[in-house]
This record gives structure tokens, sequence and C-alpha cells, in this order.
């Protein structure tokens, strides 16, 4: 590889020399110094990209100290502090950098991040972390990763990368209803949804909101000044959400409460136009221009199912408090794990501390008395 990569490079610096010896007749005859100038950068260019080919080949050939699956906020802050430790870092997502933040909530105003009284938007607050991130030396691809080895081989949709620790930050995907029509209607902006990620699509329409979280809470904040109408189903009395938040609905007076209720079926040609809900044994039918399903989480765990990691009865990875998981070199960190309490602020220390045990894990310094636990 070396000896055909230096063969390219003496090459394209030879085309790019001799650019200057040419005929001077000839170029004025084709464009003259334009011409020249032209033809040196688009030289240069192909020198730019083979060196930046040449560099990519590098590094899927060499090993990392850490591969950290999942750009989400627990996966970006474990990179940036494995990489303040003076550890190879190498980051996969294999969709957007800020995982739901930047995919279902982009416009959410975060009220609880610690130095932002006033609350931040979502993509800004991702936006200062991927600043952060491009000054700390980390590699970081977008790649989806298709497997993840108990030999801690990463395979991504393009190649195969080593480490010395896998980190996974997968984190989770909204939880389906799996009632007739929910696929279909929910690709190509047919209707339903998973969050109200931008408000503006429901000016003037029927909006159902299914869910008694506080994300559905909160998505139905959201359409209080755009949607016409507005149905929230809930399949208890009462609400998990924050108690001023539920305060907020009830009080707006636009929002139809329908507790001990289910959202049954979907119809429409095409995209959703009527919903089948169920309430205390009584079915009703309802025109909608959409439906918002917001019932919940569930881990993002294709890429390592079959590894026999232990997990609690909903399916989250089981850690101990350093963040490791039950298979020696494998960590675990944000809500793809079973962690108490969901928020950026938890999945941005559980990056601080896998990376200090990751550290000792890897370096073994002289005052490390850590050994893998064979039980969680």
């Amino acid at each position: 590889m070396w000896c055909y990569l230096s063969r390219i490079h003496k090459r394209i610096n030879w085309l790019a020399n001799s650019t200057t010896r040419w005929p001077v007749a000839y170029t004025q005859a084709i464009g003259g110094e334009s011409l020249r100038i032209g033809c040196y950068a688009w030289i240069k260019k192909l020198q730019q990209q083979s060196m930046l080919r040449w560099r990519e080949r590098l590094s899927e050939e060499e090993d990392f100290d850490v591969i950290v699956v999942g750009g989400g906020p627990a996966g970006l802050n474990t990179a940036i502090m494995c990489a303040s430790r003076h550890l190879k870092v190498l980051l996969l997502e294999g969709n957007k950098m800020g995982g739901l933040l930047a995919t279902l909530y982009p416009n959410k105003t975060i009220p609880n991040y610690p130095g932002f009284p006033e609350g931040i938007v979502a993509i800004k607050l991702v936006r200062s972390w991927l600043h952060h991130l491009k000054s700390t030396g980390v590699v970081f691809k977008s790649e989806m990763v298709a497997r993840v080895e108990r030999d801690l081989t990463v395979t991504s949709t393009r190649t195969e990368y080593k480490s010395h620790v896998v980190v996974l930050a997968t984190g989770t995907k909204p939880r389906r209803l799996g009632i007739l029509h929910e696929e279909e209607f929910s690709r190509e902006s047919k209707g339903v949804y998973y969050f109200a990620s931008h408000p503006e699509e429901f000016l003037g329409k029927r909006v159902i909101v299914v869910g008694g979280g506080d994300t559905a809470i909160d998505a139905t904040l959201e359409l209080l000044d755009l949607a016409s109408e507005v149905t929230l189903i809930h399949r208890h009395e009462g609400f998990r959400a924050f108690d001023q938040n539920v305060e907020r609905v009830r009080r707006s007076g636009i929002v139809n409460v329908l507790p001990n209720a289910e959202l049954l079926a979907m119809e429409g040609n095409g995209r959703v136009e009527k919903v089948i809900v169920k309430q205390r044994g009584e079915k009703l039918e309802k025109q909608v221009d959409a439906v918002i399903i917001a019932i919940g989480l569930v881990p993002n765990d294709q890429i390592f199912s079959h590894l026999p990691l232990k997990t609690n009865p909903q399916g989250f990875l089981l850690t101990d408090r350093a963040q490791r998981t039950n298979v020696e070199g494998i960590f675990a960190v944000g809500d793809v794990t079973n962690v108490g309490l969901r928020l950026i602020t938890v999945a941005a220390g559980h990056g601080a501390i896998a990376s200090h045990h990751i550290y000792s894990f890897i370096r073994r310094p002289y005052w490390t008395r850590e050994t893998w636990p064979t039980s969680m």
C-alpha cells in the first residue's frame, strides 16, 4: 500500500510542478494564465483527496483504545472525557450526532441543563458538544454499526474496527403501539409521528396525542398555539409527567383529555384520516389529521442482542457503578442502561464515570485496584 501511494503522490507532484513548464504559446492559445492556475488547483485538490483517503484507510486498519457506539449525549460526553485522558477514541454514529435531541427534539427547550437558567434549545446544546469534540482529537465517523462482537470487534456498514474497550451508547427509540397502518403512516409525513419535532407542520390540524409521560405532555404543550384541535389519550386516570406541565394542559381550555382510553386503530387513504378510540369499554371514531404516539422508549439493542449481556426485564443493560457490563471490555452509558433517571445531565455524568474507569482498565495505573465484575 505504501509503494502504491508513494507512486500516486510522486505522479501528482510531477504534474503539479510541470504546469509551470507548459509552453507559453500553448497556454495562451487556450486560456493563458487562468488555465495554468485552474489546472494547478485541480491537481492540488486531487492530492488533498488522495491524502484524505489514505488517512481514512490508516484509521480503519489501526486499533483504538476506545470505540464509542452512538453519538447522543452519553456517547459524545464519553468520547470527550476519554480523549481528555489521552486515550485514542473512535466515535461511530450512523444517524445524526446528538441522538434523539437532534432527530426527535431539535427545537425543544431543555429546562434543566446546568448553566442555562432560561433553558437551552436542544440542537444548540448538541452543537456545543460537537464544537468541543472537534478540538479533542476524537476520530468520529458517520457509519452505521451492524454488530459488536465479544472480542471487541465492531463491524460497521463499511469496515471492521478493533479496540481495547467498546462503549455502548446506543440510546433508545420510540416505543410503537403495533396497531394497523402505524408503520405505513409513520413514513414520509403520512400523519403518524413520535414527537412534534417540527411544530409548524401541525398548524391548523386536528391532532391526537397518545401517552401520559413527559414526552406526551411536552408534545401537547408544543401544539397549544398551533393545532386547531388537540386530543390527549391516556390509558390511566393520572399522568406521570411533571405536575405543573399537566396543569398547563388542563388549564389551556383547548385540549380534550380522554383518560382511561386507548388507541385501537388508524384508518385512511394513503395517510391517517380517522382513528378508533376505546374509552371505558365504549368505541369512538374521530376524524384527525395527525397522530403523535408518545408512549415511552425502548432500548436500541439490535447490534448487541446476540451477546450474553445482562438486562432488566424491559431490555435495558445492567451495569455496575463504573458503567461496566457483565462482559469484560464492554461499558454502557446513557439511556440504553437501567438508569433510574433519564436526564441529559445523567447521561453526561455517565460519560465522566465511564472514562475514569476505562482509563484505569486500559492503562492499569499503579493506583488501580479494580477487577471486572462477575455479577450484576
